[in-house]
């Protein structure tokens, strides 16, 4: 029999939110225009829990010569652990319409458990934010899953592999083993769909398989769902965006704004996700979060 998916109904976030993975630097070719800029789900869901009045940890591995890309967060009030590796993550996101291409060039060390664990017992949440299947080593995901904290996925990085420098669809060992762990997950349409194909499965299922209580998935420009363990099913609808300034880390924005929502501020899944759509839509228009470029 699957087992009951863990209650989020009573969990607060008070002390803050660790939140774990890359750092990077990316290059994000959005039509005719490139722009060098600070990225990772460190970086977007980061800023968005500081902007949520959070206090905010980032647990990430950066080469000692570009440590001043860390100076972005930290002077927003953002809490940084970061470990020692030779080379910083690196991404080249394409995005042409609705679609976008990702090439890795270069990948940092792993963030390990140590790390982590030096971090933990200060903080309610723990948002994990792999961006390729060893971004995060996987004993991580093994401790957690007796984690008192509200432990928060987004498993992109566990539905790739890099080929080459290509970034490509493919679904990672560690997935169950991070499911495990997480009370709330997030994905968008396509990630889910993959993720259900290869275990021929249905997400409630799902959910129930690996007690996650609460599931986003996210569509874009065509708003998502959350799926809930307690309360069914809610659509929401997408925000309109003015006008596209750069799409890449939306549903990072969206993830951190509706578990600081739901979590910290209380609000009902139809809140949330309204407080997240809302301010996923002024990120892709450009008017959210800082200026993340560099020279």
């Amino acid at each position: 029999m699957p087992s009951t998916p863990r209650s989020s109904d009573h969990t607060t976030i008070r002390r803050g939110v660790a939140v774990v993975g890359s750092t990077t630097i990316d290059r994000n070719v959005i039509g005719r225009a490139a722009y060098l800029k600070i990225g990772g789900v460190t970086t977007y869901a980061g800023l968005t829990y500081r902007r949520h009045g959070m206090p905010t940890w980032v647990v990430s591995n950066v080469a000692q010569a570009e440590t001043w890309i860390l100076e972005r967060l930290t002077g927003e009030g953002i809490q940084v652990s970061a470990g020692p590796t030779e080379i910083t993550t690196r991404f080249v996101n394409r995005v042409h319409g609705g679609r976008r291409r990702q090439d890795a060039t270069s990948l940092a060390s792993p963030v390990t458990d140590r790390q982590l664990a030096a971090i933990e017992a200060g903080v309610d949440c723990i948002h994990l934010g792999p961006l390729h299947p060893e971004d995060i080593e996987a004993p991580v995901f093994k401790r957690l899953r007796g984690s008192r904290a509200l432990v928060v996925l987004d498993v992109q990085g566990l539905l790739r592999k890099i080929s080459g420098s290509r970034v490509v669809a493919a679904v990672s060992d560690h997935l169950a083993a991070a499911l495990s762990a997480a009370s709330l997950v997030k994905s968008d349409e396509d990630e889910l769909r993959l993720i259900l194909d290869t275990l021929g499965t249905r997400v409630e299922d799902l959910m129930a398989r690996f007690q996650v209580a609460e599931w986003v998935v996210t569509s874009g420009f065509h708003g998502g769902c959350i799926y809930s363990a307690n309360q069914g099913v809610y659509r929401y609808p997408s925000e309109q965006v003015p006008a596209v300034a750069d799409p890449t880390g939306a549903g990072d924005v969206f993830l951190a704004a509706y578990t600081a929502a739901r979590f910290r501020g209380r609000k009902t899944i139809a809140g949330a996700s309204q407080n997240a759509a809302k301010l996923a839509s002024r990120h892709v228009a450009g008017l959210y979060l800082p200026d993340l470029r560099v020279a």
